[in-house]
């Protein structure tokens, strides 16, 4: 939560888009944020646990390669920013999976 920080007031990102707590938007499901919305940290948390099981999810169904827990939890940041379809069609998922099944040949 270091890198994303945490704001227990609504605000608008750099696109416009309503977002409080870790980076939660309307987009991921309730709560919606609006102007002058307020939460609790353990709101932040609870929140932000229910976002990654989405995220987590996500990988799971994705990826038909083993990844270690550091690939697992980059590649969970990685949807968590860009959103699960746009990492579903991924470049960078496909990579991954190649080049897992290309070292397991070797």
């Amino acid at each position: 939560m270091q890198r994303e920080g945490v704001r227990t007031e609504a605000y608008r990102d750099s696109v416009g888009v309503w977002t409080i707590g870790v980076g939660h938007t309307a987009g991921a499901g309730a709560p919606k944020p609006k102007a002058g919305m307020k939460i609790t940290r353990d709101e932040v948390d609870r929140i932000l646990s229910r976002d990654l099981l989405k995220f987590e999810d996500a990988i799971n169904a994705a990826v038909r390669v083993p990844l270690t827990q550091g690939q697992f939890d980059a590649l969970c940041s990685f949807a968590f920013n860009v959103g699960i379809g746009a990492f579903q069609k991924s470049t960078l998922l496909k990579k991954a999976q190649y080049w897992r099944l290309s070292r397991r040949r070797q």
